[in-house]
């Protein structure tokens, strides 16, 4: 199988289809395009969410804040390979202490091993929060909004590695201007903004296999159609330059820090986000059907299934 997040046919076949429902009877089976799961308590709701990779803090925060609920604490594994020494150990609990901190979140719990089955270290975050108000999905008719840019956790990945490369085509500038605030990799500002104005619109964070894919998990997930104006999703220029200095589409590249929206009427939501800081665009419409159309001035193409993520070339 290809690196990076399993198809959604593997995915269908191999890990939903053998999934079975037992227990509480509050529990929701996995699906598509739903990154937090939900448990039904007497007083309030809880979600959890497991990541792994870059900033898995972060991303299950943003995975709890998208399902329309608030981070209340992480549980980390950490398995270890044999070569490795404490002090690698150290740099680990460190990182991700530091991503709690961000989020003012503390870390509760968590397992960690020393296993001759890994070649480095594997990190995985279990988020466990609250839930504020009930995910809900996409509508035909809503308009789609879209938070910040695309690639922005993926260019802070690629800049790490490649960093020489790219300072010897591009200024420091550049690069500064490309990467952002770390802060702008979190949700949870534009996710509680569209809690408190909107009672009747979907959330999905995009993050691994970027903004096509966020797109097509939130069409899944609701089983609506989409019609996206390619020409609005917003991308900095100096992404886009640095991607083409490495023959990256930023359209499948790791865009942590994006949130999709959807509502009755986009631009009310757009001005409430640009009076708190926030950049935010309509990008398109959720539409009857089963079509996920990506418009691009006089040519029409189809959404495909969600490709390998750009980053995996490399990391």
């Amino acid at each position: 199988m290809k690196t990076g997040k399993v198809s959604d046919t593997i995915l269908g076949r191999s890990v939903f289809k053998l999934i079975g429902r037992r227990g509480n009877s509050g529990i929701e089976k996995p699906a598509y395009g739903q990154d937090a799961a939900r448990i039904d308590n007497r007083d309030k709701s809880s979600l959890v969410a497991t990541e792994s990779g870059e900033w898995p803090v972060y991303r299950a925060a943003n995975n709890i804040s998208a399902a329309g609920g608030m981070i209340d604490g992480v549980t980390c594994s950490i398995i270890m390979d044999e070569k490795s020494r404490e002090i690698r150990l150290k740099e680990i609990v460190k990182e991700l202490d530091r991503q709690c901190c961000m989020l003012g979140i503390p870390v509760i719990g968590g397992h960690t091993t020393v296993s001759p089955s890994v070649i480095h270290p594997v990190v995985s975050v279990t988020g466990i929060g609250h839930e504020n108000r009930r995910a809900v999905k996409a509508k035909p008719g809503q308009d789609i909004v879209m938070t910040k840019c695309i690639g922005l956790s993926g260019i802070r990945q690629i800049a790490r590695v490649r960093e020489e490369e790219i300072l010897k085509v591009f200024s420091e500038d550049v690069l500064h201007r490309a990467v952002g605030k770390e802060e702008e990799l979190l949700v949870k500002a534009e996710a509680d903004l569209f809690i408190s104005h909107c009672a009747d619109g979907a959330m999905h964070d995009v993050s691994e296999g970027g903004v096509f894919a966020a797109l097509w998990d939130l069409a899944e997930y609701s089983g609506t159609g989409l019609f996206i104006d390619f020409r609005q999703i917003p991308v900095r220029q100096e992404i886009i330059e640095i991607c083409e200095l490495f023959n990256i589409n930023p359209y499948i590249l790791d865009s942590m820090g994006c949130l999709l929206m959807t509502c009755e009427n986009g631009c009310d939501i757009v001005n409430i986000m640009q009076e708190h800081g926030i950049d935010a665009s309509v990008i398109g419409k959720v539409t009857e059907g089963r079509n996920r159309i990506i418009h691009n001035m006089e040519e029409d193409r189809f959404l495909g299934l969600p490709e390998q993520d750009e980053i995996y070339r490399f990391i």
